[in-house]
């Protein structure tokens, strides 16, 4: 039986890592008015619920000075707070507290634009001395009919409205066979007489990485934080970063379908407008030589870098230096929900790790639809249970725990028009019988995003009281994943069953011993008795169901036979 030996260069290795959407998180008790939406002192008002929870790191969504055109992600100023949010006074308190319940403190870093209200931005579309060629700047061509038009046919992220407007009717002059056309990544600025470039929103100047003064910029920014007392860094769109700066034209994506794919985006290949290895791979290389400058050396330090490619792509780029950096492991979000797909997807990913890596699981973020809302509540719990045991950092999206869904957002209230992304950012249920469930007392057509009347009856206080609810399973997970020997060293174990619906790991620690197996029904039927024939023990206990949160009472016989229920994960300890 083939083994993966577990990684143990970082403390991050074992870390539950808990996401923050820090605009619709907490708004802080203390503010007067309230203004509708979260705070940081909101954050560190919650830090002893996290602390309950088991978290012991927290990754902190955006919260600079922002015009807010991509729910903070347009930064005007990398080195401060959003002044709505708080204050950089506030932010040191945060580290503090946090710090002082040993949980440390990630900071998404957005490295590929800043807002087109940057002073930088502002600087080169002037020609200023010295900012002349910090962002992508190209004359174009002009048509015969005088028209400016683009270098290339790269295309924006954000063109999600094209495929929208066309389903309002709005795109009438297309041939009913013709693709919906992408948002082009050029937009023509009237003030520097040329295009700049845009993966995201026009509000997104992309910055100029092949310009050695932007590298240094933006690796003082991550200085900036560092020396706060900020633990490491959530990469925004790494890959972006990485350009044919000879600006070919991308090739066309032949698999595209617009049955299958909802982006007009995907209708082009990635090769030269981002993903491209030869820039990219130094780009990442230099900004994780600041995490090991001899100035942190003492301390232990991350990135997690947030890239959606192929994995022979992500398996390179962990090779870059995976003493301090790695890759987020989507494969197992995007995976199909079955047991064989989700089987190959984690042996494979455990094969591929470096020795000094660090691997991690995440089910859901801020731009994927809820996990409650994709699988159900029972499937969601079963992911939840399934994610938590296995080895490296576990990453949790604020309210994943709660079992929140998507909400209905008016279309007068979307505050993301690009991505469509609000129905997973709404504020967090505290207490049902307080306004607006307790995130804030502003009046509800105030709040920054409307709170989700569905979830209403999934509050944190109301979790509290029942032993079964989701908040309770996830509390009874991560206490055990932090006591079990086998959950905080084991190496990860590919395990076979005797039923196709039915997957199973293992984790083992071979100091002490320790053993445990997780079965995981991903069927919505009974299973009477799912057998375990390479196991490396015969006889356990279920110390935890994601049905009934309970450890039974009785042994199992994993060779002989378990019987799971609809949507069951069960997690068996070696006797």
């Amino acid at each position: 039986m083939d083994v993966h030996e577990a990684r143990q260069s970082s403390t991050w290795q074992n870390a539950v890592v808990y996401q923050i959407y820090p605009w619709t998180f907490a708004e802080d008790s203390g503010r007067e008015p309230q203004l509708g939406h979260g705070s940081i002192r909101g954050i560190e008002e919650r830090l002893s619920y996290l602390e309950s929870l088991g978290v012991n790191a927290i990754w902190l969504s955006p919260f600079y000075p922002s015009p807010m055109v991509d729910g903070g992600y347009d930064i005007a100023d990398f080195k401060n707070v959003h002044p709505a949010l708080g204050t950089l006074e506030d932010f040191d308190s945060l580290v503090k507290a946090a710090h002082a319940k040993h949980i440390r403190l990630m900071v998404d870093f957005i490295p590929n634009h800043s807002s087109d209200k940057h002073e930088w931005f502002e600087k080169s579309r002037r020609q200023e001395d010295g900012y002349d060629d910090w962002y992508i700047w190209h004359p174009g061509s002009v048509d015969e009919h005088g028209e400016h038009q683009p270098p290339n046919n790269w295309a924006s992220v954000f063109s999600i409205p094209n495929r929208k407007a066309r389903e309002r009717g709005e795109m009438h002059w297309l041939h009913e066979q013709e693709w919906t056309p992408p948002i082009s990544a050029w937009k023509w600025d009237d003030v520097r007489q040329e295009f700049y470039m845009h993966s995201f929103a026009v509000e997104q100047p992309d910055l100029n990485w092949s310009n050695p003064y932007v590298r240094e910029a933006m690796k003082d920014a991550m200085r900036f934080w560092l020396d706060r007392g900020v633990d490491g860094f959530r990469v925004d769109a790494i890959n972006h970063i990485g350009k044919n700066m000879e600006l070919p034209d991308e090739e066309v994506n032949t698999a595209y379908n617009e049955e299958w794919y909802e982006n007009p985006y995907d209708q082009l290949q990635k090769f030269q407008s981002c993903n491209y290895p030869r820039t990219l791979h130094e780009y990442i290389w230099e900004m994780c030589q600041v995490l090991k400058d001899e100035v942190y050396e003492h301390r232990d330090l991350r990135m997690i870098l947030e890239a959606y490619m192929g994995e022979s792509d992500l398996r390179d780029i962990d090779a870059i230096a995976p003493e301090v950096a790695s890759t987020f492991n989507f494969g197992g979000l995007l995976a199909s929900w079955d047991a064989g797909s989700r089987k190959i997807q984690m042996d494979y990913y455990y094969e591929r790790l470096l020795r000094d890596a660090v691997a991690n699981q995440v089910n859901g973020n801020h731009d994927k639809p809820r996990l409650a809302s994709r699988l159900g509540d029972n499937g969601a719990r079963a992911a939840a249970v399934l994610n938590l045991f296995l080895p490296g950092m576990r990453f949790i999206y604020n309210g994943e725990e709660l079992g929140l869904v998507d909400a209905e957002i008016p279309s007068w209230r979307l505050q993301d028009p690009n991505g469509l992304r609000d129905p997973e950012r709404t504020p967090i249920p505290w207490d049902d019988t307080l306004p607006n469930a307790g995130f804030s007392n502003a009046d509800p057509k105030d709040l920054w995003l409307p709170a989700n009347q569905a979830d209403a009856h999934k509050a944190v206080m109301r979790q509290k009281q029942h032993d079964t609810s989701s908040l309770s399973l996830y509390r009874a997970a991560i206490r055990l994943t932090h006591e079990l020997p086998s959950a905080q060293n084991g190496k990860y174990v590919p395990l076979h069953t005797d039923n196709d619906q039915v997957m199973a790991y293992g984790r083992e620690d071979e100091e002490t011993g320790d053993q445990l197996i997780v079965l995981v029904n991903f069927s919505r039927d009974k299973q009477g008795s799912v057998r375990v024939s390479d196991s490396h023990f015969v006889i356990g206990e279920q110390v935890l169901s994601s049905i009934s949160v309970e450890q039974s009472s009785h042994r199992v016989d994993v060779r002989a036979g378990v019987a799971l229920e609809p949507d069951e994960v069960s997690v068996i300890k070696k006797l």
